[in-house]
């Protein structure tokens, strides 16, 4: 399978190097944080990879009328991506939450692809913030690729509708540590502290 000059092979190797990039991203500076600074901290990332992300590209929505002609609507109507990888030909969007993906951020994401002739890909990514008896925070990253394949749809008056097709795949980083590894109950934890370090404590500046 092909998409554009983009074999599905190759789209694939992409998304694993950024969900790992993810992965280090929320290893590092931790869950909870809000999805501005996961964006910034990915496109940074990203630039040292020499991927050449661009960001929030503004988009108008094109649409196909009942005579076949296609239009773009106006009035300050428009689809902003959070970050583009041109010579990729992907799109990335990202999410900050306590939940898996929704359906609605993968449509999101599909219907960004509809509108963009010049991208084959795009990945929803969720830095998924919560801590559970079965669960860590975690990275969940949804791929679509256009499969250059296309379903049908019959209306009521047997207009028939063609629209694209889409392959799906899911890749999953590894959890974040349990809570208690971070967050250590006193009582449980306490260590008496030694002359020099409450020294220090007591001579820093408030």
């Amino acid at each position: 399978m092909s998409s554009g000059s983009h074999t599905f092979h190759t789209i694939k190797r992409n998304v694993q190097q950024i969900t790992g990039m993810c992965e280090r991203i929320l290893f590092t500076a931790g869950p909870y944080l809000k999805e501005g600074i996961y964006q910034d901290l990915l496109v940074h990332e990203l630039r040292l990879k020499n991927l050449e992300p661009t960001r929030e590209m503004v988009f108008n929505y094109k649409f196909q009328d009942s005579n076949g002609e296609d239009i773009r609507i106006g009035n300050n109507q428009f689809l902003r991506s959070d970050i583009e990888l041109p010579a990729q030909m992907g799109i990335l969007e990202l999410k900050s939450s306590g939940a898996p993906t929704k359906d609605e951020n993968i449509w999101q994401l599909r219907n960004y692809l509809e509108q963009r002739e010049d991208r084959t890909w795009g990945l929803v990514i969720n830095f998924i913030s919560k801590f559970g008896s079965k669960t860590a925070p975690h990275v969940q990253c949804d791929l679509l690729v256009k499969s250059g394949n296309t379903f049908s749809l019959l209306t009521t008056n047997e207009e028939l509708i063609v629209s694209n097709q889409y392959f799906r795949d899911r890749f999953m980083s590894k959890n974040y540590v349990d809570l208690g590894d971070v967050l250590v109950d006193f009582n449980d934890g306490y260590v008496e502290l030694n002359d020099e370090y409450v020294e220090s404590t007591n001579n820093s500046p408030h």
